[in-house]
């Protein structure tokens, strides 16, 4: 799959005039939600996953969204994304400085992304590109744990987030970062902490197969999003190099 999406910079007195915006473009009421955001690296003295001969016993084997991983992680270790909702209760309970824990069987979502596409005649700057893998598997910190993968950030996202018919997805989102004291199935105390940063971002994104139609299709909506908003919202060109996942190896001082 490929993700491609436009991006802008959203300050806090502006958050009122882009939810009645966008409310109001797509026609509906805007979803409210929290996720915790888990950056994991892989074992750099593994390539890939090294529990890969577990995999090729299973069924459709081609499909499995492990498989493809342990192919990106065998070329070049990456930081990967475990992504878990947070519910509404929940988090009324953490505004609060109670101590919430995540239950083990709530759902998790794994994403990994790759360094965007880089500038080109046939790619707006102001459009960003980049390969992604997206996918829910119950035997996910489970398998995380066998490959010995390490958890190095533990962030928090509050989103808004509107969709269109045709898949287009509008978000808007701030973040907190949790203390690294924080026990890993615990959510953070949201009483006494402060938004990362007093602003939000805004992405505009769509998802789609990984073939040049579906994608030129994608890059035209998303051209046509950047016209229809033309004057209210500044769509940003961003340093790709800010978003790369990629772990680079150590290495000594130069001599």
């Amino acid at each position: 799959m490929h993700e491609l999406f436009l991006s802008s910079v959203v300050k806090e007195h502006e958050v009122p005039k882009v939810l009645a915006l966008f409310g109001g473009f797509t026609e509906m009421r805007e979803r409210h939600q929290f996720t915790r955001v888990q950056h994991f690296e892989p074992n750099p003295a593994v390539k890939g996953l090294a529990t890969i001969k577990e995999f090729q016993k299973e069924p459709r084997l081609l499909n499995n969204p492990w498989l493809e991983l342990h192919q990106i992680l065998a070329k070049q270790p990456c930081t990967i994304q475990v992504r878990t909702r947070i519910v509404d209760s929940e988090i009324e309970s953490a505004k609060k400085g109670e101590m919430v824990s995540v239950p083990d069987d709530r759902v998790r979502l794994l994403r990994w992304t790759e360094l965007p596409d880089p500038p080109s005649q046939r790619l707006p700057p102001y459009i960003t590109q980049r390969k992604t893998i997206e996918f829910v598997d119950p035997r996910m910190e489970k398998i995380l744990v066998d490959n010995k993968f390490t958890r190095v950030s533990n962030i928090y996202e509050e989103s808004y987030h509107w969709w269109q018919t045709d898949f287009t997805e509008f978000a808007l989102i701030r973040t907190w970062i949790a203390d690294d004291s924080l026990p890993a199935d615990k959510i953070m105390n949201l009483s006494s902490t402060q938004p990362y940063a007093p602003f939000w971002m805004l992405y505009v994104r769509t998802l789609v197969e990984s073939s040049p139609e579906r994608m030129q299709q994608a890059q035209t909506q998303l051209e046509k999003v950047k016209d229809q908003f033309r004057g209210v919202l500044d769509f940003k060109v961003f340093d790709r190099r800010a978003m790369d996942t990629r772990i680079l190896p150590v290495t000594g001082p130069a001599v």
